[in-house]
């Protein structure tokens, strides 16, 4: 069956999609603009934002779906001995301006970049109401160097962007996000789509049904 891509315009509106027939792109929507409402709701039922800048707003939910569980995840040697000189910082929510910036800057395969000011202003509301969470690496200098953003439901971490300005700064972020998580108990990690870094690090992809049965459990 063709895939019927919604006009998305309020919360309510996400009700009516038919999982069924989405194409395994996962293209789901489209809206006219971005709002807190819409992306708290959409998150719920596994659905993202992404599109590029000044392009309406697209909805995803990809199948398959990569992520993370948390009890999988293998940190490398050098990473492990990295960790033990002891020359990064790692705080939470010190200062989430700052790592969305920073994470909108890096340069990436596809040209353009989806951090465009409509996701910056929504998710800093977000941030500001305890939804969307950074997780931060400073250097001796007290210098912000890596970091991770996303947002955080009772046992999904959905991870939106990461970056680094020092290097493995953004390998000790995850690595000190995944002991973080795991002591909230929280789950898995949803990377949205496949990444290397993520395969690395344990990775995996899974179907979109078992996703919608994680995050609706």
């Amino acid at each position: 069956m063709e895939n019927k891509i919604l006009i998305i315009r309020e919360a309510s509106d996400f009700n009516n999609i038919n999982f069924a027939n989405i194409s395994d792109d996962g293209l789901v929507g489209i809206s006219p603009e971005l709002n807190v409402d819409l992306i708290q709701s959409s998150y719920k039922l596994g659905i993202f934002p992404w599109f590029n800048e000044n392009e309406p707003i697209l909805w995803w939910s990809p199948n398959p779906r990569q992520v993370l569980f948390i009890d999988k995840y293998k940190p490398s040697k050098s990473l492990l001995k990295e960790i033990k000189k002891n020359k990064f910082v790692f705080e939470i929510n010190k200062n989430f301006p700052a790592v969305i910036r920073a994470c909108k800057k890096v340069q990436r395969k596809q040209s353009g970049t989806w951090i465009d000011a409509r996701i910056i202003d929504n998710y800093t509301r977000l941030h500001q109401i305890g939804h969307a969470h950074s997780f931060e690496i400073y250097n001796m200098e007290d210098s912000l160097v890596g970091g991770i953003y996303g947002m955080l439901s009772k046992n999904v971490f959905f991870g939106e962007s990461m970056f680094h300005l020092e290097n493995n700064a953004s390998k000790v972020c995850f690595y000190f996000l995944c002991k973080w998580l795991k002591e909230q108990e929280v789950k898995i990690i949803d990377a949205q789509v496949e990444s290397e870094h993520i395969s690395q690090w344990g990775g995996e992809l899974i179907s979109r049904d078992k996703f919608m049965d994680i995050i609706m459990s």
